[in-house]
């Protein structure tokens, strides 16, 4: 597996809005990305490099659009469970990266299995390369979850 090969979609805005809607029930991976005021990727200080592209978490779901706005909801504070989601709101990421600059992609898989498969790829990449994991990212992509 190539990180090239996956098709990303294009960055939507994760905030007021409903285009998690157009993902629908598929399953797939998603990345919860930063963006500039001038619309390019923010750049992350990991511990070995700059992150390019932005990547506050890596995640999969077999129904990304209800994923997606699980992770938003969380993030506003309601009453949706999700880990990193949560994160972004007690941890203050609004502070640093509002919401208007908080932006979502995603990859459609033929399966969940495949979903999991991918985003253990991702996260071992992305390990690899900066010898850290996203930001919001505690135990996404581990064995045994």
């Amino acid at each position: 597996m190539e990180s090239e090969s996956i098709m990303w979609s294009a960055p939507c805005a994760l905030f007021d809005t409903k285009d998690h809607l157009d993902v629908g029930g598929k399953p797939g991976v998603y990345r919860i990305r930063a963006f500039t005021d001038r619309n390019e990727p923010m750049m992350i200080h990991r511990v070995n490099g700059v992150d390019s592209l932005g990547i506050l978490h890596i995640g999969k779901s077999k129904n990304l659009g209800r994923r997606i706005r699980t992770f938003r909801q969380a993030a506003e504070g309601l009453k949706a469970v999700h880990h990193a989601g949560c994160e972004f709101l007690e941890w203050g990421f609004e502070s640093i990266i509002p919401r208007n600059r908080s932006r979502y992609d995603y990859a459609i898989t033929r399966t969940d299995q495949e979903a999991l498969k991918v985003e253990r790829y991702l996260h071992e990449e992305y390990r690899k390369k900066y010898f850290d994991r996203p930001p919001l990212d505690g135990t996404s992509g581990q064995v045994g979850q």
